[in-house]
């Protein structure tokens, strides 16, 4: 089968338990084909909906609140649409740097940097927070939820848009191709009671905003729910890769058939399926053999479905542990990790 440069790759989706930085860097190396670098879970600034906030207008990490009231926030509010402005419409991107990600805030991203150019990696990948996620789970210091406030909206987006950006750019220094991954845990509510008043095209809006700007310095995009959601915001966005949890959700994603069917048949389009289960209870007792069988009836069914061959789907597919691995034991992620690996020779091999 003729790879492309994404095809039948393992990648993971960020998170891990270790504290430290050299040993998960390590361990990236050693078992995924597209290494991305850790978010170490354990660390209060690495928890997502803080990590990527560094410098963010009004942030109060403490509170995990934007606070509008601050004495500071309309300077700084001010002073990074003026960066927002150069960076993006006059192209001057040395103003990326006071963006960048900083070793308080993610200890392994540095490290992988310099790890990962000793290697030939074709291409490597990150991640951040997506705008829904941290805009549905961001409220001012009286309780309204950004999303809500059409300013603090756009602020968000466009903060994550340059913080991915820089992100990005640093890691194209140690490869020629680039992932970033938007991670939307909180897709998961879209369209409850909470939220009812938001638009999927609202959503979508969203997440290209900040796509669209990645695309132009020719970075691929995928976009993470780790559980169910409306997957039609991800299969009609411009996101290059849907990543989700096959193991536990794959009869959910095939409720948007032509959706889907349309997302595999595009030419720059590619399935992160979820292989490795990341429920502790699951991942003590599941053996190879059974995420190999689960899988094979899943692109088998796929396959008929949407009346694409199962050599052209196994094309446009990568293949991820389900979701971060930093909620589980040492001992269990490396389990994970080296499923992924065994689980990876067995199709190719097959």
């Amino acid at each position: 089968m003729k790879n492309t440069i994404l095809s039948l790759k393992t990648t993971h989706i960020g998170s891990l338990p270790f504290e430290d930085p050299e040993k998960a860097v390590d361990l990236i190396l050693e078992y995924l084909d597209i290494p991305a670098w850790p978010q170490l879970a354990k660390f209060k600034n690495e928890n997502m909906l803080i990590q990527f906030n560094e410098d963010l207008p009004g942030f109060d990490k403490e509170k995990k609140i934007i606070d509008t009231a601050s004495s500071k926030f309309e300077e700084e509010l001010l002073k990074f649409y003026e960066l927002y402005f150069k960076i993006i419409e006059e192209k001057n991107l040395d103003f990326l740097s006071n963006f960048s990600l900083s070793e308080d805030y993610a200890k392994g991203f540095k490290i992988f940097l310099n790890k990962v150019r000793t290697f030939n990696f074709s291409i490597v990948k990150g991640q951040i927070t997506g705008p829904f996620t941290l805009a549905t789970n961001l409220k001012t210091q009286t309780g309204e939820i950004a999303i809500f406030i059409e300013d603090l909206k756009d602020l968000i987006v466009k903060f994550l848009t340059i913080k991915a950006l820089a992100q990005a750019l640093e890691l194209k220094n140690v490869s020629s191709k680039v992932i970033i991954f938007l991670d939307e845990p909180g897709l998961a509510g879209f369209g409850s009671s909470s939220f009812i008043t938001i638009s999927v095209n609202t959503v979508i809006s969203m997440l290209n905003e900040i796509i669209e700007i990645l695309n132009k310095f020719e970075i691929l995009t995928g976009i993470h729910v780790c559980a169910n959601t409306s997957w039609d915001i991800v299969l009609d966005s411009k996101a290059n890769i849907l990543s989700f949890d096959s193991f536990n959700f794959y009869d959910k994603l095939i409720i948007y058939k032509e959706n889907l069917k349309k997302f595999v048949k595009n030419e720059n389009k590619y399935l992160a399926w979820g292989v490795v289960p990341t429920n502790s209870e699951i991942l003590k007792n599941i053996s190879l053999e059974k995420i190999i069988h689960k899988f094979e009836f899943q692109l088998t069914n796929l396959s008929s479905l949407l009346d694409i061959s199962k050599e052209v789907v196994l094309k446009k597919s990568l293949f991820t542990p389900a979701c971060g691995l930093g909620s589980l034991s040492d001992t269990l992620s490396i389990k994970a990790l080296k499923l992924l690996k065994s689980f990876k020779s067995f199709i190719i091999g097959r």
